[in-house]
């Protein structure tokens, strides 16, 4: 009964909020770049977009009546953006705290790892995860054979990631800026981060030049089809300054295609979270009402169960595309 309780809290709670990493939010070598204005047209289908009641202070949102893409219009600036990524942006370090939120980041990663694996063979297959942070993906990927590489912004995490993987396998950098020669893997992992970039086709095009013939990318993003979506509608978690764009099933599968992708998945992502960690975000990140009521269902809960992992489908889909050429087959 305890744990169904804990378990229903749990949702509750992330109705209100979805959690991010500091790799997450630094991840792609296109989000800091100079300011790009977007076209009142949508980006991904190119038909004129409608203005919607805008949850994202001092920005405007439009929506897509056709694929249901959403974008900020104008985009935020650069020096809004590097302001809201500030160290004061993310938790803070506390040793076992960070211990267990490195545990929950690799068992969500276990699950990003598995769906590459039912549709690659991992012992044949060069991995490259964007923004990889302490490597704890990519450490996840290597227990299943993968060969692993990675791309991170922060040298401290890159270092922390080497030393973890016992080799120099992630870069200080982005994809731009990296010289890696074309169809370079067989699979590339961004789990949060094409909300981020400035410009997702652009981002996805240089991922179809890494991957070899019948690569796959795996891809991590909030969901405007999500059930927290349709429950909150515009006061959803996700509406923030730093998402640019907000994907729906339809529009993300169609910018697959049009970036010359195939076999498209779309499905409900799932993560692995507890209780605790919910609880110690809001304790940090005030929040009126909210803050205080999740201290009480915190202290109301036993430990053991408050550091329970449990798998919750959320707010975000996984979409996963095959770079069109010959396919390993198992």
């Amino acid at each position: 009964m305890a744990l169904r309780a804990g378990t229903v809290a749990l949702r509750v709670i992330w109705t209100l909020v979805r959690l991010p990493s500091r790799q997450t939010l630094l991840q792609s070598g296109i989000l800091l770049h100079s300011r790009r204005n977007t076209s009142p047209c949508c980006p991904v289908c190119e038909r004129p977009s409608l203005p919607r009641r805008s949850a994202v202070l001092n920005y405007a949102l439009h929506a897509c009546p056709e694929c249901r893409l959403e974008f900020l219009d104008p985009q935020p600036d650069d020096s809004v953006l590097a302001a809201i990524y500030s160290d004061g942006y993310f938790l803070g370090p506390g040793d076992e705290a960070a211990e267990r939120r490195s545990e929950m980041k690799a068992a969500t990663g276990a699950l990003y790892v598995d769906a590459l694996a039912k549709l690659l063979r991992p012992e044949e297959v060069d991995l490259l995860e964007i923004g990889c942070g302490h490597g704890e993906v990519l450490l996840e990927a290597r227990k299943r054979g993968f060969r692993v590489s990675g791309v991170e912004l922060s040298a401290h995490a890159a270092a922390v990631a080497n030393r973890r993987l016992g080799e120099p396998a992630v870069s200080v950098g982005t994809l731009e800026t990296l010289p890696w020669p074309r169809e370079r893997f067989g699979a590339v992992l961004a789990a949060d981060v094409i909300e981020h970039v400035r410009d997702p086709e652009g981002l996805l095009q240089r991922i179809r030049d890494l991957l070899i013939p019948g690569g796959i990318v795996l891809l991590i993003t909030p969901s405007l089809d999500s059930w927290t979506r349709r429950l909150l509608g515009s006061r959803w978690i996700e509406y923030k300054v730093e998402h640019l764009y907000y994907f729906s099933a339809a529009s993300i599968r169609l910018l697959l295609e049009r970036c010359g992708f195939g076999e498209i998945r779309v499905s409900p992502s799932r993560k692995i979270l507890t209780i605790d960690y919910i609880s110690r975000h809001f304790d940090r990140f005030r929040v009126p009402i909210l803050s205080p009521l999740i201290g009480l269902v915190r202290r109301a809960v036993p430990a053991p169960i408050a550091h329970r992992r449990l798998l919750v489908s959320a707010s975000g889909l996984m979409a996963t595309a095959r770079k069109a050429g010959p396919r390993q087959t198992r």
